[in-house]
């Protein structure tokens, strides 16, 4: 499941409830980077960090078509 991370909302907190929830390790803070990022080929599409995600930064999608869609509508959105 692809999952788009909204930089305008995240808090970049190290301590990322979402990311501490997902069991897999697909969704991590990056020490070095200092910023959430997400590993798609360990991601099981199970939706978990979507539902912990305190600021509402987290958005998945059922393929990368709906995915396009929705960070169109979502640059669309902040414009207006």
């Amino acid at each position: 499941m692809p999952i788009y991370i909204d930089l305008d909302l995240c808090d970049q907190n190290e301590d990322c409830p979402a990311a501490t929830y997902c069991l897999y390790g697909a969704l991590y803070f990056d020490h070095s980077e200092n910023k959430l990022k997400y590993d798609r080929e360990k991601c099981q599409n199970c939706g978990t960090c979507v539902n912990h995600c305190g600021p509402g930064a987290l958005y998945y999608a059922k393929d990368d078509e709906e995915l396009n869609m929705l960070v169109e509508e979502l640059k669309r959105l902040k414009e207006i």
